[in-house]
């Protein structure tokens, strides 16, 4: 692994860690997809355009869309259980879906972050064997 993956590899950590995303430009998309599929994170992420007139920029997000249809599940179980006032549900219905999703979203992106940060050490690891550091 060079250099480049490594520091590319940060900068993706960094945009988690902060954000809970990465922004970059089409000219680091095959480097980035290959961090991508190297960390395991190619499973729990999409890669896709900033939307509106930035075709040149790209975004690597949580992917979600699994949590959203759970989530809408135990909404409506707890509904049909009566586990909550049906009008206080029927209220905050889509909020609810909402706080579950963002539930979700935060635990992939620690998932995330994991799988990076165990992919930087294991590049780190390997650059120091490589010019003769121990441990």
């Amino acid at each position: 692994m060079s250099n480049n993956d490594l520091k590319l590899a940060k900068r993706i950590l960094e945009g988690f860690k902060h954000y809970g995303c990465f922004i970059f430009e089409r000219n680091e998309f095959e480097a980035v997809k290959k961090i991508a599929r190297n960390t395991g994170i190619d499973r729990l992420v999409t890669l896709r355009k900033v939307e509106g007139r930035y075709d040149h920029i790209y975004i690597i997000i949580p992917w979600n869309i699994e949590f959203q249809q759970e989530c809408i599940s135990r909404v409506r179980k707890i509904l049909v259980e009566g586990g909550i006032n049906r009008d206080i549900l029927k209220k905050n219905y889509i909020a609810l879906i909402e706080q579950c999703v963002r539930f979700f979203e935060r635990e992939r992106i620690k998932e995330i972050i994991r799988n990076l940060e165990n992919y930087i050490k294991s590049l780190e690891n390997t650059g120091e064997e490589k010019v003769g550091i121990e441990r």
